[in-house]
C-alpha cells in the first residue's frame, strides 16, 4: 500500500475493538500476520495468472476454492518452523487454524466484488469451524449496551455486559482473517474481525485492516522484517505475519 489507509473503525464494540488492536499488534510483532499476508498475495497472484474462463471453463467459484485449498497447503508446510516460536498451524476438521498467545485465527475469503473492504454488515462466515468459533466468543463475552450501534444489533439478547479486565483480554479467543482478492488486478486486502453469535444471531463485534496491496505492488508484494509497528496509521504495504494450529 502507499499513503495512509483509513480503516474506518467506527460503529464497533469498543472493548472488543481494543482487544483486537492488541491481537493485531502482538501477532504482527511475532511475524504471523506478515506470513499470512504474503501467502494470500502470492497464492492469489498465481491463481489469477492461470485462471482461464474461456478455455478451461474456470469460474470465480473455482478460483476461490483453489486459492483457499492452496493457502491451506502452503501454510501447513510452515507448521514445523513456527511451533518453536509458540505459533501452531493446523487444520482441525480440514479448516486452517493458526493459534498464538491464547487466540485462534481462522481464514475466510470475502465474496467476489468486495473490493478492499468487505461489507461486514452483510458478511457471514461459512463452515462449522468458523461457526463454532463465533459461538465460543458468544458464550464468554457480552457487548456493552453503549456499543450496540452501527454493525451491532443486540437489544434484548439478555446477557449482562462483563467488566473489562485490566489485561484487556475480555475473554474473547477467536478471530477471522477475512481476505479479498481482485480477479483482474490480482490485488488483495486483509482484515482481522471478531465473529460473535448468541441467541439473537450472528454478527461481527469489530474489524481492523491488516494490509492492502495496490496494483503497483503486484506481482511482488513487499517483504518486511517481523518487527512491531504502530497501526494507528495503517499504511499501504505494512503488515507482518505467520501461522498456528489450534483446537478450540
Amino acid at each position: 500500500m502507499s499513503g495512509t489507509w483509513d480503516g474506518g473503525e467506527g460503529g464497533w464494540d469498543a472493548p472488543a475493538l481494543a482487544w483486537l488492536r492488541g491481537v493485531r499488534e502482538r501477532w504482527s510483532a511475532v511475524g504471523v500476520l506478515g506470513v499470512l499476508e504474503d501467502a494470500v498475495a502470492q497464492v492469489w497472484e498465481r491463481n489469477v495468472a492461470r485462471h482461464d474462463p474461456e478455455v478451461a471453463g474456470d469460474t470465480p467459484v473455482t478460483l476461490g476454492i483453489t486459492s483457499s485449498e492452496n493457502l491451506r497447503t502452503v501454510l501447513l508446510r510452515t507448521a514445523p518452523e513456527w511451533e518453536p516460536r509458540g505459533v501452531l498451524v493446523g487444520a482441525p476438521w480440514n479448516s486452517l487454524a493458526v493459534a498464538h498467545d491464547g487466540v485462534v485465527l481462522h481464514l475466510m475469503k470475502a465474496p467476489d466484488g468486495s473490493g478492499s473492504r468487505p461489507d461486514f454488515g452483510t458478511l457471514r462466515w461459512v463452515g462449522e469451524v468458523r461457526g463454532a468459533a463465533a459461538t465460543a466468543n458468544g458464550l464468554v463475552y457480552a457487548p456493552s449496551p453503549d456499543d450496540r450501534t452501527g454493525q451491532l444489533w443486540f437489544d434484548g439478547f439478555g446477557l449482562p455486559p462483563r467488566a473489562v479486565p485490566d489485561d484487556g483480554r475480555v475473554g474473547l479467543s477467536h478471530v477471522v482473517l477475512v481476505w479479498t482478492g481482485d480477479p483482474v488486478s490480482a490485488t488483495t486486502a486483509g482484515w482481522l474481525a471478531v465473529p460473535w453469535e448468541h441467541d439473537t444471531g450472528p454478527t461481527w463485534l469489530a474489524a481492523l485492516p491488516v494490509w492492502m496491496h495496490g496494483p503497483d505492488e503486484v506481482p511482488a508484494p513487499r517483504r518486511i522484517p517481523a518487527v512491531s509497528i504502530s497501526f494507528e496509521d495503517v499504511r499501504v504495504g505494512e503488515g507482518p505475519g505467520a501461522g498456528h494450529d489450534a483446537r478450540r
